[in-house]
């Protein structure tokens, strides 16, 4: 690149801080919060760290079961929700100033909240519930007690979820720009490095990983000092982690720039995202490094379909190019929240003569911004534009059908290492099948050594099962006559004294995609009573609160899969 060239890259880099600057200094001029708990905050996970398909939304702070949590500012509880998985028990407070905050994993509501959530379940006959009370219900003043933490949901310890979003755009926002104080004198660090050939679409084409070592004081280098590229584009991603004073979690960084001499090529500072493209993490990171081996790679480029706007890049979107005998020397510049930092200097140089790189054996190719349509006798696949991040090689073969339960062949659908952002259509025929399992047919995804995972399915007119899914793999038809099983964990004929009864709930196959979750109900007398469901423990729960009278009591439990398969339980019981 030219001078001129590399002047507006300068420039372009001037105006990306100052109004990183405005925006962090104008969002904390709005509106400075109370911290949601009382005394010192710890964390063990940070705003916009990597998750399983989704950025993290905000920040999770450690504390005890039955640690009080407050309202952050005057408002009023817009939203109460209770899943079965996900925040488990939340509330949602809508302020003045235009902000929304949550509060996630709750064990219990304030004594009121809890009171109202309970008798619109009991009116709905529904544990889940999504209530929007009106504001003139519940409304809160700054540090009025609302909850306390627990471990409700699909966690693994007691803490509180916290968020803070733009009431209007629905925008995550950090909420460590307004006012939450974490004590963190401690540099991030940096464990791995990644180099990656590049196509001329972007897509890669080859990964190989790099040795770090550690110079202290925050500087790392390569091992070897000199990494060597084949092709003219090239892109790296890196692995790094930020710990806070006091706590060993590897939590997420805030920022990552890369440089080349003194151009900035590509750089996100998470300070905000949007919350209906969190899934897009699955294109900022190395996709296929997380499901082989744990490795949790954020990418300093680009990839083609990834159109997250939490980047600042340059006209090749960080993707690197070189002359033959080019050397390029980069910096990887790596921030936490209160700016502590640390670097990785690496020098990249393309050899003078290479073979080039030679593509993989394949049956078609997918653009990954076109619809894309595979179809034949046996199966059938629709990809919906933007399903793909870049342009895919795809693999497909069959094996026959031959193990026992199989009512298709197996139709190898690519790689399971491969990620997929929108769900594609899967029409599966059948070999034979005889009518009266055709309702409790199923497209099963079978990978990784793993127990087949259901994704249900309807019968389309030309007699194929169609489901949709989102993820590559192994597939086939199978049949689910199998009905849930119920065991007794904690209950008795004489239950006088008892505060709670449970029973453990399991199911032959797991399910994914639009495929219905175990469902359940419980009756006393006839009367419908809220059983409550720990995902975690596949556990159903009936916590005693005065609704059932002394005496003798028969309950009725119902629990039924997605193919309709029931098991029904009938226990007599004392109060």
């Amino acid at each position: 690149m030219g001078s001129t060239g590399n002047n507006q890259m300068r420039n372009w880099w001037f105006v990306f801080l100052v109004l990183v600057l405005c925006s962090q200094s104008g969002t904390q001029g709005i509106a400075r919060f109370t911290p949601p708990v009382r005394g010192k905050i710890e964390l063990t996970g940070t705003f916009g760290e990597l998750r399983s398909n989704h950025f993290h939304g905000g920040l999770d702070i450690r504390g005890e079961i039955g640690r009080p949590v407050y309202a952050i500012a005057d408002g009023y509880v817009s939203r109460i929700q209770i899943t079965v998985s996900g925040y488990g028990q939340a509330l949602f407070l809508e302020h003045p100033s235009g902000h929304t905050s949550v509060y996630g994993h709750l064990d219990r509501f304030r004594d009121d909240i809890s009171a109202y959530a309970r008798n619109r379940q009991y009116a709905q006959e529904n544990f889940v519930l999504e209530e929007e009370p009106t504001p003139d219900r519940f409304p809160v003043k700054q540090g009025d007690l609302i909850g306390f933490i627990g471990a409700r949901g699909f966690v693994s310890g007691p803490h509180l979820h916290f968020e803070i979003r733009d009431t209007y755009s629905g925008r995550m926002l950090n909420p460590l720009n307004f006012g939450v104080s974490v004590s963190d004198h401690r540099r991030p660090f940096i464990s791995g490095l990644r180099l990656y050939e590049l196509d001329e679409r972007g897509r890669v084409l080859a990964g190989t990983d790099v040795g770090v070592r550690s110079l202290g004081n925050g500087q790392y280098r390569t091992t070897p000092d000199t990494l060597y590229v084949s092709g003219p584009s090239f892109g790296l991603a890196v692995k790094a982690y930020d710990q806070q004073d006091g706590r060993p979690n590897f939590n997420g960084i805030y920022g990552l720039e890369l440089w080349q001499n003194d151009t900035a090529r590509f750089a996100y500072h998470l300070d905000d995202f949007a919350g209906e493209d969190t899934r897009y993490l699955n294109a900022h990171l190395d996709y296929a490094e997380q499901r082989r081996h744990s490795s949790w790679l954020q990418r300093a480029f680009r990839m083609p379909g990834n159109p997250l706007d939490i980047y600042r890049t340059g006209a090749q979107e960080g993707r690197l190019h070189l002359q033959p005998g080019e050397v390029a020397q980069l910096r990887i510049h790596i921030t936490d929240h209160p700016q502590n930092a640390a670097d990785l200097n690496i020098l990249v140089s393309r050899r003078q003569v290479t073979a080039p790189l030679q593509n993989p054996v394949y049956t078609c190719r997918l653009p990954y911004d076109e619809e894309n349509l595979i179809d034949d006798r046996s199966v059938r696949a629709h990809f919906p534009p933007g399903a793909l991040y870049e342009d895919l090689l795809l693999d497909y073969d069959f094996l026959p059908e031959q193990s026992q339960g199989l009512y298709s062949p197996v139709h190898r659908l690519h790689r399971s290492s491969t990620p997929l952002h929108r769900h594609f259509d899967l029409h599966i025929r059948p070999n034979a099948i005889r009518e009266d399992l055709k309702t409790k047919a199923i497209i099963t995804h079978c990978d990784d050594g793993k127990d087949p995972t259901s994704y249900g399915g309807e019968w389309t007119p030309d007699g194929r099962l169609r489901a949709p899914v989102r993820t590559f793999g192994n597939f086939a038809i199978m049949v689910d006559t199998t009905p849930p099983k119920i065991v007794a964990e904690r209950f008795g004929a004489d239950m006088r004294g008892w505060d709670r009864f449970s029973f453990r709930v399991t199911d032959n196959f797991p399910t994914a995609g639009k495929a219905r979750d175990l469902r359940f109900r419980a009756e006393v007398d006839g009367h419908w009573i809220l059983l409550e469901y720990d995902a975690r423990k596949n556990r159903l729960y009936h916590d005693f609160d005065g609704r059932i009278p002394p005496g003798e009591h028969l309950l009725v439990l119902r629990v039924q899969d997605d193919r309709n398969n029931e098991t029904v339980v009938e226990l007599g019981f004392k109060r």
